[in-house]
């Protein structure tokens, strides 16, 4: 063998050793260095900031959808339902479906970051408070009784009727399009404390708000979405 030929061969296999110990080319970042690719992110702060923060706000109340730094609320949903309203979405809400299963950009393990997240960042003061209406109800409302009760509890921020007040009309097609009932529900009975609406127990010096009389505010406010 030729000394060049010799020369090229070591250098050949010097090459490749070298290849095989460091395990990437010359100016090729470490495993370490490299970002991770978006489904790999499982960092709660970042997939909260990425996804949700748009419409629940920066941390977790002030968007405008609904807040989910609010112990009442955390109370009152399981992770079962919350895990489901990432997954699928909200039909009737502007709640988009986030699993890549339903085409949104999310694995499960992200999604499952995303809940537990909220549940240890937020969750610390949820207690069930005793007489409180469960999230679900498959009793429909009475719409002429909850005229009586939305007249009584919330006419007075909402202006009679639904259409004013201070607190802004309510009563309003293009607001009712994005609550379905389950969502009017859960205002109904966790309030709002970011905007100072009060939950189900806090019309004080009236009494408490029960399930069927949640229920029979959402049939009313249901019906004025109209057709």
């Amino acid at each position: 063998m030729s000394l060049y030929r010799r020369a090229t061969v070591v250098a050949a296999a010097i090459a490749l050793a070298t290849f095989n110990a460091c395990g990437r080319l010359p100016g090729q970042p470490s495993p370490s260095a490299r970002p991770q690719r978006p489904s790999e992110v499982t960092n709660f702060g970042e997939l909260y900031s990425e996804n949700c923060a748009g419409c629940h706000g920066a941390d977790g109340h002030f968007g405008g959808a609904l807040p989910l730094n609010n112990p009442t609320y955390l109370a009152l949903v399981d992770n079962a339902s919350m895990r489901n309203a990432i997954t699928n979405g909200i039909i009737g809400t502007s709640m988009p479906a986030f699993a890549v299963s339903s085409g949104g950009m999310l694995t499960d393990d992200q999604i499952t970051a995303i809940v537990n997240g909220i549940r240890s960042n937020w969750g610390a003061q949820a207690r069930i408070v005793e007489g409180a209406p469960p999230y679900l109800s498959s009793k429909a409302g009475d719409a002429a009784q909850g005229a009586k009760l939305f007249g009584d509890y919330c006419a007075s921020c909402h202006g009679e009727g639904g259409t004013g007040g201070t607190a802004g009309a309510i009563a309003n097609p293009s607001f009712l399009a994005l609550y379905n009932d389950q969502s009017l529900r859960t205002l109904i009975i966790a309030g709002r404390p970011d905007f100072a609406h009060p939950g189900w127990c806090d019309y004080q010096p009236k009494p408490p708000l029960d399930s069927a009389q949640v229920s029979n505010i959402v049939a009313w406010l249901a019906a004025q979405r109209g057709s």
